[in-house]
């Protein structure tokens, strides 16, 4: 029985060994698509920035477009001035002149503000853009890698998945099938080492007499707490 059991024990070894390497393997997307979405979302900032620069080159035009408008009244009302007679009429088409007047002051303030943001946005994009390249480059370099990493993990699980396989031809098909029933159950531990006469998995006291059969290592005990597979190492000697 002490065969068999340590056998188990290597199997038990190589299918954590097999979790863990998948666990790698997945662990690598993983960073790529970190990397990914914050390259994605810088994106997006310029395409914001780029909208916004639309935006205000739009208002600016507009604002433009009103000022000559308001200029143009003005030229036409002061060309008037000259024809009018009435004193009221005439301080009616002065104030109605210096509201356009204000009008327009306002518009170019507005259009230099609409400069002043273009200003800043574009030189903003000098500096996003590289950073973007930066992240672009580092990016497919850790692609690379992590290409190159998973299929070296991979060429690893196979020879873990083959030498697993070739294990099992060994192992007792009985044991081999209550392995797999405590595996379903409990996890990746199945088999557990007793120190002390305590079970290493779920750290609870073994009976005396169930301890004393464990050590004789002739038959397959389960510890009576968490119904794993419970075996015993002799300890070695000291140097």
């Amino acid at each position: 029985m002490k065969r068999q059991v340590d056998l188990l024990v290597q199997l038990q070894e190589k299918d954590q060994k097999i979790d863990q390497l998948r666990w790698q393997i997945r662990q690598g997307p993983e960073r790529l698509k970190g990397l990914e979405t914050q390259l994605q979302t810088l994106d997006q900032v310029i395409e914001a920035d780029k909208k916004r620069v639309e935006e205000l080159q739009q208002g600016q035009r507009e604002y433009e477009s009103d000022i000559e408008d308001g200029v143009a009244h003005i030229r036409k009302s002061r060309g008037r001035l000259m024809g009018i007679k009435n004193n009221r009429e005439y301080k009616a088409f002065l104030r109605e002149i210096e509201d356009t007047e204000k009008e327009n002051a306002k518009r170019e303030d507005k259009v230099l503000e609409c400069l002043e943001e273009i200003e800043g946005l574009n030189q903003g994009f000098e500096l996003k853009e590289d950073e973007v390249s930066t992240r672009r480059d580092g990016l497919e370099s850790e692609r690379k890698a992590v290409d190159e990493e998973v299929a070296r993990i991979e060429e690893e699980l196979a020879d873990v998945e083959h030498g697993r396989e070739e294990l099992m031809q060994t192992i007792d098909s009985n044991l081999l099938g209550k392995y797999k029933q405590i595996k379903t159950t409990s996890g990746s531990i199945v088999l557990s080492l007793v120190n002390h006469a305590t079970c290493g998995a779920c750290h609870l006291g073994i009976p005396p007499q169930m301890y004393n059969e464990l050590q004789r290592q002739d038959t397959l005990q389960l510890c009576p707490h968490c119904q794993r597979i419970i075996y015993w190492k002799e300890a070695e000697p000291t140097p």
